[in-house]
């Protein structure tokens, strides 16, 4: 059996927090990090210097729109032209039903998407996240009517703030020290189906606060050991000439990223993809944020991977009603395209543009989504917003697939999420399963037991390579793993995306009977088809049975080395890095009995020893003396 490391998906960590616990041994819980933010940090490490560069920089109020921000800008980072900081998430998973396109998500990471505090207790609150505006020219009389408006979500569809969390909007101006607390709400729990949204109008009349200078700042308070507490804020609007009735914006947008072009999937393996399995119809959802029908047209054009434009066309236009609707983008056969065969891995991506005149904000009118023909199958988006685990000896996690053609399965991409107590102990055995209402016959048991390996990069699952490859029928099946840890909470935990739900093709099984997992989302387990060569010049590592270890754990100026097995050599090589993948320490040595980590930070790290083709990871925490 042998694994490799694929970059495909995301990386999360175990969280002590809120979770929802069944009494049948699965549960779900919040992740601890945020995988986005970690990459973007490693890629933006010069925007501190520009950031404080420009920190004297003075906005004024454009005569039209005034300062707005829609969240709706493809970065995980605050806008730099309207904001100081970067604490805050901008995403496009996270909420429920957003105004426009894009939000800001309050939570308990830091800018670089590791909790504040690890060690923080779970029902604790703290000062977390700011979103700091620049310095705004209010040098204007209270006559002119000027007012700060904004929408704000608790939870969406993450975790809940607790009664004890908040979010908090504070003003200052040159002269006033400290901030000036202006308005808060405590934290709540949206009903299942709400996804509510309430709309904050502050008039801004005070003359300590109309002068160059003026600034606004959200902050919130949250659990800072995790990605937790969730609020998201969007449409904050500042302008002149303004009144408490002026909560209607004339401004059509997209609400969500456009779904898959396939049916069923969000990749499919190139070879497997038919012109029957594009979509005969394409809808979104967009929102009327007016008071009254707009009138709106919608244009699109196809792509190669965005370097040759294969189609454009216009996709019509309609009356749009007042608040959410869903769309039909395109139907067949009035799209007049259709992926062709494909006769190697490639991706299509689809633009599309709706316009309607006059339309305060032109940035939420413009989504693209890229479809993906590779090797294997998925039903998720990419990105884990939960995670979902199982503790009883025996228990078993499946997802169900349905191949277009007969072919070879030979790996099955999994993305177990990394957690401070180290699953990398925890045995399981690969499962494949013949396809039924629930799964049936196993058609494949690897031959020993594996465990859970942990990438040390962003977004990446861990590829499990089928010992024998398994020829399969075209038709559905179950892929998965028996678990075989025999201690309570001894989880091990898969990513789940709630964005894409595909319950009613998971399912779990703890007691001898096969049932839907009781959570909302998409499972991330992908299974892998094709021939020998199609994988050629993809390295692999040899995941043989755990034979070394280290301990204590927490631990602080050493980690100690233990040989589970009396058949290793003397030269021993090892890597430390830090939960973003940098390397902080790489050594071999001859004789090693413990690893000198007095230079490393207090935090959660990865220890990886290789002997010869053996390996181990594993997770320690570094503590103070």
């Amino acid at each position: 059996m042998k694994i490799l490391i694929t970059k495909i998906s995301c990386f999360s960590v175990f969280l002590l927090l809120s979770t929802h616990l069944y009494s049948q041994g699965i549960i779900e819980r919040p992740l601890s990090i945020n995988p986005v933010i970690i990459k973007k940090h490693q890629e933006f490490k010069g925007l501190s210097a520009a950031k404080s560069s420009s920190i004297t920089d003075t906005l004024t109020l454009d005569p039209l729109v005034g300062i707005l921000d829609d969240f709706s800008k493809e970065s995980p980072f605050p806008d730099t032209m309207v904001w100081l900081d970067r604490f805050v998430y901008i995403n496009r998973e996270y909420a429920k039903s957003p105004i426009t396109l894009g939000v800001a998500t309050f939570d308990g990471l830091n800018e670089n998407g590791y909790p504040y505090d690890f060690t923080r207790p779970k029902l604790s609150s703290d000062i977390a996240d700011y979103l700091t505006s620049k310095p705004i020219d209010l040098n204007f009389s209270a006559s002119d009517s000027i007012y700060l408006s904004f929408y704000y979500q608790p939870q969406g569809l993450g975790d809940s703030p607790a009664i004890n969390d908040s979010l908090v909007l504070e003003f200052k101006a040159p002269g006033i020290s400290p901030w000036k607390h202006i308005w808060a709400k405590k934290g709540s729990t949206l009903a299942t189906n709400d996804s509510s949204w309430k709309l904050v109008m502050i008039p801004i009349s005070n003359p300590s606060f109309l002068q160059k200078g003026f600034q606004f700042q959200f902050h919130n308070w949250a659990t800072i050991s995790g990605n937790t507490d969730h609020w998201n804020i969007d449409y904050v609007y500042l302008n002149r000439f303004r009144n408490i009735h002026d909560t209607l914006f004339e401004d059509v947008a997209f609400v969500y990223n456009t779904p898959s072009l396939t049916k069923t999937y969000t990749q499919m393996p190139w070879g497997h993809y038919t012109a029957s399995y594009m979509k005969t119809g394409y809808s979104t959802t967009i929102k009327n944020n007016f008071k009254i029908p707009k009138f709106g047209s919608f244009i699109y054009k196809v792509d190669t991977a965005g370097i040759q434009v294969n189609t454009t066309y216009s996709g019509g236009a309609t009356n749009i009603p007042v608040g959410n609707v869903n769309i039909p983008l395109f139907t067949n056969p009035s799209l007049n395209y259709t992926i062709p065969q494909l006769n190697a891995p490639q991706n299509y991506c689809i633009e599309s543009v709706l316009n309607s005149t006059p339309d305060f904000d032109r940035n939420n009118d413009t989504v693209r989504h890229c479809q993906v023909f590779a090797n294997s199958y998925a039903y998720d988006d990419g990105t884990a917003e939960k995670e979902v685990g199982l503790n009883i000896l025996n228990a078993q996690l499946a997802e169900k697939y349905t191949s277009t053609i007969a072919d070879t399965l030979r790996y099955i991409d999994i993305y177990f999420n990394p957690y401070l107590i180290n699953a990398s102990a925890f045995p399981f055995r690969l499962k494949v399963w013949a396809d039924g209402s629930v799964p049936g016959i196993e058609l494949f048991v690897s031959d020993t037991t594996l465990i859970p390996s942990y990438t040390s990069g962003y977004n990446q699952f861990v590829r499990y390579e089928l010992n024998n490859p398994l020829y399969l029928a075209a038709g559905s099946f179950f892929i998965g793993f028996q678990q075989k840890t025999p201690t309570a909470d001894d989880y091990i935990f898969v990513g789940l995306d709630k964005n894409i739900n595909t319950q009613d093709k998971t399912f779990y099984n703890v007691n001898g009977s096969w049932q839907n997992i009781p959570f909302t989302g998409s499972l991330m387990m992908h299974p892998v088809f094709g021939k020998t060569a199609d994988f050629v010049g993809i390295s692999t590592i040899l995941n043989q049975e755990k034979s070394i270890s280290v301990y204590p754990n927490p631990a602080n100026d050493r980690l100690y080395i233990k040989y589970n097995s009396s058949n290793y050599s003397q030269k021993i090589t090892y890597v430390v890095f830090d939960l973003s993948g940098r390397i902080l320490i790489e050594k071999t040595s001859l004789v090693l009995d413990f690893i000198d980590i007095s230079s490393v930070d207090e935090g959660v790290y990865f220890v990886r020893l290789f002997d010869g083709e053996i390996y181990s990871t594993s997770k320690f925490i570094k503590i103070k003396k």
